[in-house]
């Protein structure tokens, strides 16, 4: 066997709890209700949880890679404000994987869960729940993402994920802000027929057109917010 030298006992802590705190603190933010600039009370979150102040201090750490929070001097950690500086890095990142997804041959499988997941949009769409909408938005584009074949690449992708949802649920005050007319749809059956014909070109034409059409309507309620 080969030497293990250097190894030295050391502790192990449990940290289900607090990703399970994590999970319940995130789902807070993106439903609304913890709102943009609300004080994460640590004391606050453990006695309504029935958990320890460590096990929250942990979540809100396990909390912090996903940028939903910020930390301020004398305030300590707050849920995040949109700004523009930061909806520009999250779609540059999310325009380079989209768009290289779909510039890339699409197998049948890969074509039949992006076509599932356009119905589902479409579905969700005629119901008319803005939270189901971004869900299904989200998972429409996922579904492009998973063309490159990597398990990596998409779990990248679900944590950008989250934080596109928190934008487009952030701002989208009204239905109107975010799916208000067909060109909302329109804009992704145009990316699934051109994934489905294999013209990449047009594909990847198409997902820059979305991503900056997007763009723009956050910038418009960002505006809106700041006036």
């Amino acid at each position: 066997m080969a030497s293990m030298q250097g190894l030295t006992k050391m502790s192990f802590q449990r940290v289900s709890t607090a990703e399970q705190v994590r999970d319940h603190i995130t789902t807070l933010i993106l439903d609304g209700s913890l709102k943009p600039g609300t004080p994460l009370r640590e004391n606050t979150i453990a006695t309504t949880l029935g958990v320890s102040r460590n096990t929250v201090r942990e979540a809100v750490l396990l909390l912090g890679q996903s940028r939903l929070i910020r930390h301020e001097m004398h305030r300590g950690a707050i849920v995040a404000e949109p700004t523009k500086d930061a909806l520009i890095n999250l779609y540059d990142a999310r325009r380079g994987l989209e768009v290289g997804a779909v510039s890339l041959p699409a197998g049948a499988e890969v074509i039949a869960g992006i076509k599932s997941a356009l119905d589902d949009l479409e579905r969700a769409a005629d119901d008319g729940d803005d939270r189901d909408i971004v869900a299904k938005d989200l998972a429409f584009h996922a579904a492009t993402v998973r063309n490159f074949g990597s398990e990596r690449i998409d779990a990248f992708y679900a944590q950008l994920a989250v934080e596109l949802s928190f934008y487009l649920n952030a701002l989208a005050a009204s239905r109107l802000d975010y799916a208000a007319d067909a060109s909302f749809l329109e804009e992704h059956r145009r990316i699934y027929a051109a994934i489905a014909a294999q013209d990449h070109a047009t594909a990847a034409r198409c997902v820059e057109d979305h991503i900056d059409e997007t763009i723009r309507r956050l910038h418009a309620r960002l505006d809106a917010a700041e006036a």
